[in-house]
């Protein structure tokens, strides 16, 4: 079976041999003219002139003075003919989805010379409209509704003000036609009827010279009338892509158009007498489903290595079908380096790329660019850092970026000023982090941003260079736009109108266009073939595509008018589909066999067809990888000499300190402990502008803290009197309100203010603080010994432990929330926001990891009162003890740890004993016989950041 651009060298080179150079070969695109002349400088010895080839569009747009304009023009210019009729209606970006709809159906009405006043008026009179829309399916009554909601705000379900919804469109059509001529732009459909129109007045002046329209299907009546102008006027021949078994079948809709024209009284004599028949070859079709998308994508991938290792195929023989835009890059990446050469032959939307990801950061950046009291420009964090951590910029100063995005997590910076990103080391960050303003608009700043990625990364990137192309032709066009139309639009309408029209631009990727492996979209195989097909997305609702709603011409007038519907489509794709296999001598079909993210998992309906009704024996096979559950395997991680050499970080050779904290967690879950505080993996803080839930006790311990620390400032012995307390209370606010600003970590002469979720916090850490003074108060005169973060609040300690002949000398520490003493008495107080107990069964229960009734609270408490008499001696006795919050309000608080129910007023009694089973504890850390082990308690794995290496939780 020979190729179809094969057939037409031939044509050519039997009819127009003499004169091939005077030939215009005219093709549905232009990607059929490159193949074509290849085929004939395969077929030709001798130099020649080379014929004109070029796609339809290009040869009819030579006959018209009216050009071609983009999208976004048009839809501006329709909203502003819009406007012009309804006084009502919202802005631009409101407008744009119903401009892009409106213009379809424009292009729809002009492509198929519908007359528009009859049109109109027939879904305005039409006898059957009711109230309730009866003859409207839900998806257009949906559009309709919506329609109204935007611009007419006070319509209601009447009969009335639906026909008024249409009343205007006429109007509009014939104003906005109007506007676009008068400037000498337009859309393929307006040139093509204008045109038409031109040509039933006057003949083409141009000299006869052969013309062969070649590859046709589907035309619409404008196309249809003008290719039938060049035949009856100008002898143009005409060669069809087609084959006899959907031709000469009725039942087949793959062969509707072609009956059609067979039929026509000038089209009719250029058929041949009989088509070629290459369907009915019986061949074997493998169609495979496989579980995921990007499966398929990795399955053709190995096929196609195949193919080539082998040495059954050339490159160049092997098309890769996609019916979905967004799998080109997952079957880029999945090529096999056997593939030497490869073309892209498919439009990529601009809306897919990565370069649209960081414009829209950079988008988001400046819509929470904030001014602080102080004038200061900043941004908030999120940005920043998805910003900062963009290929494109990370890549090149990714030591930079990673040290100032460290710091803005260190230091909680939920909102970074500008002048700190000023001192990171990157050319882009001028450009990127400032605040746009007055007239200088954010098209202008993406394209700034655009120029600098140029000048310091387009060396790196060759296929980047496209998306910068483009984008800075997009951005160009929109700030013309913007600017003629004297639009002033906020950053949200901004952002929404640059989201859609990057959706509607597509990009054509370069290449060598008829070397190597292609890969296309489905529109672009018309007129190609090859030996062997690969077709991913076979999934019904994919191929052929879902019915997409999207027109103010409902279906049955879209019926009554001849204008497309989905039976059409459906004849379309039919068609697409049937041509693949026509002159193919292997097809291989891919589908998602499983119903999810938006597909059916159904095989498409031509697959179904090709099994019951054609030669081909269509065999099916599924690609999966089954799952095979198993019980997770305990993780156990014995001592190596390197992890004690790890452990002894925190002995007296090392410079870190074991605290209650980490204590605690190993006697929750030794492997907890290992991860975290021996190969130190620490789960990363999420920065908020709101207080979390876990940081509002520091927030209140530091409010404390700072009330006490100015009540004691220049006072001998720290001493706090009952007339400090006035003062004390009066000062909650402020104290809260600096607490808040160590939080965030903001600088000496950034203002706070507190808004959100934070009054609410800020109001109830105002109560517990308040509740504390209080009781306090009642507790006065006592005299400070330390605070959380004072001088002498530093409490560490080594201790000897003797483990097999090795004595390590254990560094600990522990920072006390509050420790006070009067008349010989010393409290050694722990502020707790949790649902903390201070009731312990006894002193062994506090270090038993297997105990139902350890308090971790009292573990600690205890250990900072061992601490404590480490440090002072144990001549004043010792009261450890806990202010809760949640039990500050009951009557009968009591702050003292309790044995069995019995309060501790005094801690020295058990403090030998505490030390002996705690000495034992650190024994077991540092034995190497003790393994790092999972918990057996899997309740204690609800809320463990590692859970996911373990399986629990």
């Amino acid at each position: 079976m020979t190729l179809f651009l094969s057939e037409v060298a031939d044509y050519l080179l039997t009819h127009h041999q003499d004169h091939l150079g005077d030939c215009t070969v005219i093709f549905p695109n232009r990607r059929a003219g490159l193949f074509l002349k290849k085929q004939l400088s395969a077929q030709i010895e001798k130099p020649v002139w080379s014929p004109d080839t070029v796609s339809l569009e290009d040869f009819l747009f030579r006959f018209s003075p009216i050009k071609k304009t983009d999208s976004l023009t048009l839809i501006f210019e329709l909203f502003n003919v819009f406007k012009a009729h309804q006084a009502q209606a919202e802005g631009f970006e409101s407008f744009y989805f119903w401009g892009e709809m409106l213009l379809k159906d424009f292009e729809e009405v002009d492509h198929y010379l519908i007359e528009p006043g009859q049109l109109f008026k027939y879904i305005k009179d039409d006898r059957q409209l009711a109230e309730d829309f009866y003859f409207l399916d839900e998806a257009h009554e949906a559009i309709i509704r919506k329609f109204w909601k935007e611009f007419f705000p006070e319509a209601s379900r009447s009969q009335v003000q639906f026909m008024e919804t249409w009343k205007i469109l006429l109007p509009v059509y014939e104003a906005f036609k109007r506007k676009v001529l008068d400037k000498g732009i337009g859309y393929t459909g307006l040139i093509y009827r204008e045109l038409t129109e031109q040509l039933k007045k006057n003949p083409l002046a141009i000299a006869d010279h052969p013309f062969v329209f070649a590859g046709f299907n589907a035309l619409t009546p404008a196309e249809e009338f003008l290719i039938k102008y060049f035949v009856q006027h100008h002898h143009a021949e005409v060669l069809w892509d087609m084959d006899a078994y959907y031709v000469e079948d009725d039942r087949q809709e793959a062969g509707d158009f072609l009956r059609k024209y067979q039929n026509d009284a000038i089209l009719g004599p250029t058929f041949p007498e009989k088509p070629a028949s290459g369907i009915s070859k019986p061949r074997e079709i493998p169609v495979t489903g496989v579980s995921l998308e990007v499966g398929q994508a990795k399955l053709i991938g190995e096929q196609v290595r195949e193919l080539l290792v082998t040495g059954r195929a050339k490159q160049e023989e092997i098309v890769v079908v996609l019916p979905q835009d967004y799998m080109l890059f997952p079957v880029l990446n999945a090529m096999p380096p056997e593939v030497t050469q490869l073309n892209v032959t498919m439009g990529y939307p601009l809306k897919e790329t990565p370069l649209f990801g960081l414009l829209e950061a950079c988008i988001e950046l400046q819509e929470n660019t904030y001014l602080t009291p102080e004038a200061w420009v900043s941004f908030y964090h999120k940005q920043v850092i998805d910003v900062l951590s963009h290929p494109y910029l990370y890549e090149q100063f990714r030591k930079t970026h990673d040290e100032f995005i460290a710091h803005i997590k260190r230091n909680n910076q939920v909102r970074v000023l500008q002048q700190d990103l000023l001192t990171v080391d990157s050319p882009f960050i001028s450009t990127i982090f400032r605040q746009v303003k007055g007239e200088e608009g954010l098209a202008t700043y993406l394209l700034s941003i655009i120029e600098s990625l140029v000048q310091h990364t387009v060396e790196r990137f060759g296929l980047e260079r496209e998306f910068m192309y483009h984008f800075r032709q997009l951005l160009s066009r929109l700030n013309e736009i913007l600017k003629e139309q004297s639009a002033e639009v906020d950053l949200k309408t901004f952002k929404s109108l640059f989201g859609k029209a990057s959706r509607s631009v597509k990009i054509p990727f370069s290449g060598e266009p008829v070397e190597g492996l292609q890969v296309m979209g489905v529109l672009e195989t018309r007129n190609l073939d090859f030996k062997y097909v690969f077709m991913l997305n076979m999934n019904e609702g994919i191929f052929p595509a879902a019915q997409k709603q999207g027109s103010f011409i409902p279906y049955r007038i879209r019926k009554a008018f001849d204008l497309p519907t989905f039976e059409l489509q459906d004849a379309i794709y039919a068609y697409l589909f049937y041509r693949l296999i026509q002159r193919a001598a292997h097809l291989s079909f891919y589908y998602n066999m499983y119903a999810d993210f938006g597909l059916s998992g159904e095989v498409s309906r031509f697959i179904r067809q090709l099994e019951w009704e054609s030669p081909h024996t269509v065999s099916y096979q599924k690609l999966n990888n089954p799952v095979r559950l198993k019980d997770p395997e305990p993780i156990t991680i014995q001592k190596t000499e390197d992890i004690i050499k790890r452990l002894k970080m925190y002995t007296a050779s090392g410079d870190k300190k074991l605290s209650p904290s980490a204590l605690n967690v190993y006697l929750e879950c030794r492997l907890q402990f290992y991860f975290k505080y021996v190969l130190r993996l620490f789960e990363p803080d999420d920065l908020s502008d709101e207080l979390a839930p876990r940081d509002f006790g520091n927030v209140m311990h530091k409010a404390l803290e700072l009330l006490y620390e100015d009540a004691t400032k220049g006072k001998p012995h720290k001493r706090i009197e009952p007339n400090d307390f006035f003062r004390l209370k009066s000062s909650v606010g402020g104290a809260i309100e600096l607490a808040f600003r160590d939080h965030f970590k903001l600088k000496k002469k950034q203002k706070f203010e507190v808004k959100g979720r934070n009054v609410v916090l800020a109001s109830i850490i105002e109560r517990y603080v308040s509740k504390v003074l209080e009781m306090d108060e009642s507790y006065a005169p006592f005299e400070i010994r330390s605070l959380e973060n004072d001088r002498d609040g530093d409490y560490s300690r080594l201790l000897p432990v003797a483990v097999d002949e090795e004595v390590f000398e254990v560094s600990l520490k522990g920072i006390i929330d509050r420790v006070d003493r009067k008349d010989g008495t010393v409290r050694v107080i722990d502020y707790k926001s949790g649902k903390d107990t201070t009731e312990m069964k006894n002193l062994e229960s506090v270090l038993d990891r297997d105990s139902a009734h350890r308090n971790k609270a009292g573990f600690q408490t205890m250990y900072y009162a061992w601490l404590y008499a480490s440090k002072y001696g144990s001549e004043d006795r010792i009261i450890p003890g806990i202010f809760n919050i949640q039990e500050l309000f009951v009557g009968d608080f009591d702050f003292r740890l309790k044995q069995n129910g019995r309060p501790v007023d005094d801690a020295r009694p058990y403090l030998a004993e505490f030390e002996e089973r705690f000495t034992n504890l650190l024994a077991e850390i540092y034995d190497r016989s003790q393994p790092f082990d999972q918990t057996e308690n899997e309740l204690k794995c609800v809320w463990c950041d590692f859970k996911g290496i373990c399986e629990r939780g």
